[in-house]
């Protein structure tokens, strides 16, 4: 009887991330004394919303490695692509092979709440912390979280609990330090109070305090210069993401060659037989491969709503005064024309990157991310442009693409994963972390799970 109860509560309902979320949402409703209605409404939308987002980014990775096993099995390269959520779901896909099926989707989110709660906490002991922002991105923290779990889980191969207790901590510390950091440049740009919460935060930080030394922000602020309006489509998320899944399916295609496209077409590859023009298959391929993104961004708007309006409801009422930290999208409105110019410089130091992996015969490839790629450096051009003008901004968005593509080959040699999540502080910051845990449990002599 207690066997089963156990099932039922551990397995069947918090171990299912479709009802734990709902469950949190409709708490997070209640303790904000809102009706029963709305409560059971949004719970709904935000399981409705995880499971969207499992079909999004299961098609997405099914597809995607259709390319990189045609890579690999041509040049022998290892490949990878660079994006958030499928990182997440990779990862989780290596606990549940080992744990079973929702084990590690599960542990991502106790992980998620313990480190809420934690990054509340922090802020509550300000005064001795210094950490004043609470972070309320729901997107990052939800990917964040499951990253964190998977790679204390790969390297210290330890249970839940202290799993959950590592990774929480080392990303609470992440949020609240580095959206701290934000608050004043944040500021600068918007004039608002608020902070920044996402997953470029040092590279922002150290770009809006090294900007001045590589330009003059009075003489070269490119907002205050005229910008073309043929350059208006790169704002749109899902062109843009469109136009970086053509160019890298490109570069892929021209890469395995003829009989590799074949075998793609076939059915042990995307099942398109009849597409037998090079660059019909490759429009196909490219716009599939948005659409899975698409699924799956919507599948993230509709369950990240409704946690943040629980996360934000309930901090507030803990911690009034506290700042918020929320989604760098937020500044973009503050500063268009760095957006468009981080957007090119950022690509550009990607290409060169890649340029190098092949130059010095790296043995990973990576696919370049739509979502690091755009709101990283958009991101940094931002501060870096209000800080030193569009010069500084094109040279650390060109560093940034570089260091994203260098560091991430560094991640994904280390994760075992074909999926890393491509942001600047994920192919910084985060690469200390991963080799401080795989020193760790080396020493510990923990063999390397997943």
């Amino acid at each position: 009887m207690l066997q089963s109860v156990l099932d039922l509560l551990l397995k069947q309902i918090f171990g299912q991330p479709f009802i734990l979320m709902a469950i949190i949402v409709f708490v997070g409703y209640v303790a904000m004394k809102q009706s029963f209605s709305k409560a059971f409404m949004g719970a709904a939308k935000a399981s409705i919303g995880i499971l969207v987002l499992g079909m999004g980014s299961g098609a997405l990775i099914g597809n995607f490695n259709k390319l990189l096993a045609a890579l690999t099995a041509s040049t022998g390269i290892q490949g990878a692509g660079l994006n958030t959520y499928p990182t997440m779901t990779a990862g989780y896909e290596k606990i549940d092979a080992v744990l079973g099926a929702g084990t590690g989707a599960s542990w991502g989110i106790y992980t998620l709440l313990v480190a809420f709660v934690l990054n509340v906490l922090l802020v509550a002991m300000r005064k001795v912390t210094k950490i004043k922002s609470v972070f309320l991105t729901g997107n990052v923290m939800i990917v964040q979280a499951g990253i964190s779990t998977y790679i204390v889980w790969r390297f210290l191969g330890l249970g839940m609990v202290p799993t959950v207790l590592i990774a929480s901590i080392i990303t609470a510390l992440y949020w609240g330090i580095f959206s701290t950091l934000l608050i004043k440049p944040t500021k600068a740009v918007t004039n608002a109070d608020f902070t920044v919460a996402h997953q470029q935060m040092l590279a922002s930080y150290v770009a809006y305090n090294i900007a001045g030394k590589l330009g003059d922000a009075e003489k070269h602020d490119i907002e205050k210069k005229k910008m073309s309006s043929k350059l208006s489509f790169l704002q749109d998320n899902v062109i843009a993401t469109f136009l970086v899944m053509l160019i890298s399916v490109a570069v892929i295609m021209m890469v395995i060659g003829g009989d590799a496209i074949n075998t793609l077409r076939g059915a042990e590859g995307f099942g398109q037989a009849g597409l037998k023009n090079n660059i019909v298959f490759l429009l196909w391929i490219a716009l599939t491969l948005t659409a899975n993104i698409y699924v799956l961004l919507a599948g993230v708007r509709m369950f990240v709503g409704e946690i943040m309006v629980s996360f934000k409801g309930i901090s507030e009422r803990i911690l009034p005064g506290a700042v918020a930290g929320v989604d760098c999208a937020a500044i973009f409105a503050f500063a268009p024309k760095s957006v468009v110019l981080g957007l090119i410089f950022g690509a550009f130091g990607q290409i060169l990157g890649l340029i190098l992996l092949l130059i010095f015969k790296s043995p990973i490839f990576l696919v370049p991310g739509f979502i690091p790629l755009f709101f990283d450096n958009a991101t940094i051009a931002v501060f870096a442009n209000k800080a030193g003008g569009w010069r500084a901004a094109a040279i650390l968005t060109t560093l940034n693409g570089l260091i994203q593509i260098g560091g991430s080959a560094l991640a994904v040699n280390l994760m075992g994963l074909t999926w890393w999540q491509g942001s600047a502080d994920y192919a910084t910051i985060w690469v200390g972390i991963i080799l401080a845990l795989k020193a760790i449990g080396s020493m510990m002599g923990i063999p390397i799970a997943g």
